[in-house]
């Protein structure tokens, strides 16, 4: 009950209890009447106070964060079926001879870009050569640069088979002074390592270039498919 309310009723209740006869009553319970219309009144003039009800919040559970899964940078390991595929092998007819020539061949898998005028990317390459002719023969050789290897002077050829130390074979240039491919020494020395490798590594000095090291994948070597015999 409000202040107002309670003030009233009290007052009312003083009135009616001072009338002493019945004209006094009736004049008090209009006077009570009046009194109660009057506050109608009021209260009808008062604003209405709206009440804004809380805004109620809904509870919304964390949803998981999507994990970021980082690309790796392992490549997958070469499978068995693939192992040998980067050898390419070449028979050819010697038409004066009647024998065959074989080659078996592969690229570098690292390159190198020297300085002008031999700008541009290029590989090694490394062959495996039986001729008729000239007999066999392991040759080292690039598309462009200057190979410090003469024909008429041995060279120092640096040659790593897997983990092994480096070993030292020596090389010599061909007869017609190109600078671009060094004849191997010792083919029975270097097949044989080679048969037993995955990796093998060659090095030799090049004009302004210093030694870079050229790496050849050799895994799966197929002699019979090389040599021509099954």
């Amino acid at each position: 009950m409000s202040v107002r309310r309670l003030i009233l009723a009290v007052a009312l209740g003083f009135v009616v209890s001072s009338c002493s006869n019945q004209t006094e009553l009736e004049d008090a319970k209009l006077r009570i009447a009046q009194l109660e219309a009057e506050l109608a009144a009021e209260r009808a003039k008062a604003p209405t106070r709206s009440v804004t009800p809380t805004p109620v919040v809904p509870v919304i559970a964390p949803t998981p964060a999507t994990p970021v899964i980082a690309p790796t940078s392992a490549q997958p390991e070469l499978g068995l079926e693939k192992i040998g595929h980067q050898w390419v092998y070449d028979s050819r007819e010697d038409k004066m001879t009647g024998g065959t020539t074989r080659h078996a061949y592969v690229l570098s898998t690292n390159s190198v870009n020297f300085g002008s005028p031999y700008a541009g990317q290029q590989y090694g390459r490394l062959v495996l050569r039986t001729d008729p002719k000239y007999g066999r023969d392991v040759m080292f050789s690039i598309e462009r640069g200057q190979l410090l290897c003469h024909s008429y002077e041995a060279c120092n050829v640096l040659v790593r088979f897997d983990d092994g130390k480096p070993e030292r074979f020596s090389g010599v240039g061909p007869e017609d002074n190109s600078s671009e491919i060094v004849f191997i020494r010792n083919y029975e020395k270097f097949l044989g390592r080679l048969r037993k490798s995955k990796i093998v590594r060659i090095s030799l000095n090049v004009y302004q270039e210093g030694a870079p090291v050229f790496e050849f994948d050799v895994s799966g070597f197929d002699h019979a498919k090389y040599s021509g015999k099954k």
